[in-house]
């Protein structure tokens, strides 16, 4: 049976999408919340989906909700804060085996739904706010998971840069949130925006997996049904515009290694083509970056791009030594314009695009990868498939990889170094 996908609208702004094949062995259950990405709220969205990931009214210990989710054949909850565009997504998700593979047919999926309602809609309160003991917990989690991303060096770079990159755009705002409004997170007000996400928040309700759809749906349904919504319009994410002047930052830090991060903006609107580009550029084992700036040159610790083509940038961080900045600076933007020149192989192309369709094809082996595959379409206000996209990435040209090379222009140069560098 062939992967199959149906898209219903429940609500306003309350979506159910159905991956279905009978090749997998476990269902999938996620609900995701999108909403315009703030300073103000990404903190209490993030620590809010920690809380009601871990214990619900029903079962307002983890120990308890633990064991209710291993009476169900070792079922599980997760959840993650993440960021595309613009846009913040809150995910609160599911998974067990089919129900088809329990003793005596067991309707496993069903309970493990009521059991994810339960977590999302009746939350452990105290009066009008989230129960406050567990809530410290969490609150030190996400502070923990802030601290973390500024004692990782590369990452700390990277978000730093992304400030500069994206300045007085949604998307300068990590996932997060910045620890001075975490720090100021209390029971009452992240209940309160939590209540504000249910109302407001796009939601996407996803089902993957060989199991029926039908009693998910019809649970969600009921159950989103009774939940106030003042539903007022899709998150989106605008292109990020070209500075009139490229933005050079240096920040000191006691480290050792270097960081620069280096950002192209572009008008490109050739996904595929873009790609295309950013494998042959520096996505892979095989890439300019890779085998030129990094091993024949030796200017980097490690040099890598990626693309985004939410926001039409292409980014490339490295770890450098102090002396070699501007070496690798000037052979980075080189290396693009040498692309941008047509200077690259059929088998620089046929590398790049056996390297990207077996990326593609790794969607495919689990109900969590078709989910993600298909909620991404659904963001850009699309509906395809892994199996379209090779044929789409199959039909780029030279021509369209260097006419995405040549739409490339330089926009920030960040660099973290030492201190004592002078």
């Amino acid at each position: 049976m062939a992967v199959s996908f149906n898209q219903e609208k429940l609500y306003d702004g309350v979506d159910f999408l159905t991956i279905s094949d009978s090749r997998f062995k476990t269902n999938y259950i996620s609900v995701k919340f999108v909403t315009d990405i703030s300073a103000k709220t990404a903190s209490q969205n993030a620590v809010s989906a920690s809380v009601i990931s871990k214990s619900s009214a029903d079962y307002p210990d983890i120990s308890q909700l633990s064991k209710a989710l291993s009476a169900l054949y070792g079922a599980s909850i997760n959840k993650s804060v993440s960021k595309i565009g613009d846009s913040q997504v809150v995910s609160v998700s599911a998974s067990c085996i089919a129900d088809k593979y329990t003793f005596d047919g067991e309707k496993i999926t069903e309970k493990l739904c009521d059991i994810l309602i339960g977590c999302i809609l009746r939350p452990d309160l105290e009066g009008e706010a989230f129960e406050p003991k567990k809530f410290a917990l969490d609150k030190q989690e996400l502070l923990d998971d802030i601290d973390a991303e500024i004692n990782e060096k590369r990452s700390y770079a990277l978000q730093r840069a992304g400030k500069k990159i994206f300045v007085g755009e949604p998307a300068e705002i990590s996932s997060y949130g910045d620890r001075e409004e975490a720090e100021k997170l209390t029971p009452e007000s992240a209940y309160k925006q939590y209540r504000n996400l249910l109302e407001t928040a796009e939601i996407n309700i996803i089902f993957a997996g060989s199991g029926n759809p039908v009693c998910v749906k019809e649970k969600f349904a009921e159950a989103f049904g009774n939940l106030k919504r003042d539903f007022g319009k899709k998150s989106t994410t605008k292109r990020s515009a070209l500075k009139s002047e490229v933005c050079n930052e240096t920040e000191k830090l006691d480290i050792v290694q270097s960081k620069m991060v280096i950002a192209f903006k572009t008008d490109c609107n050739n996904p595929e083509a873009l790609k295309m580009l950013n494998s042959i550029y520096g996505a892979t084992p095989f890439s300019k970056l890779f085998e030129n700036v990094r091993e024949k040159m030796s200017l980097c610790y490690y040099c890598a791009s990626r693309v985004d083509k939410h926001k039409g940038v292409l980014l490339v961080d490295s770890g450098v030594e102090h002396t070699n900045i501007e070496k690798a600076r000037e052979a980075i933007i080189a290396q693009l314009k040498d692309i941008a020149d047509g200077n690259f192989t059929d088998e620089d192309m046929q590398n790049s695009l056996l390297s990207i369709i077996n990326g593609v094809k790794g969607f495919n082996d689990s109900g969590y990868a078709m989910a993600m595959w298909y909620f991404a379409q659904k963001y850009d206000g699309e509906s395809y498939s892994p199996e379209e996209e090779i044929e789409r990435i199959s039909a780029v040209t030279r021509e369209d990889i260097i006419a995405a090379a040549k739409s490339m222009k330089l926009d920030t140069v960040y660099v973290l170094t030492g201190k004592g560098e002078q």
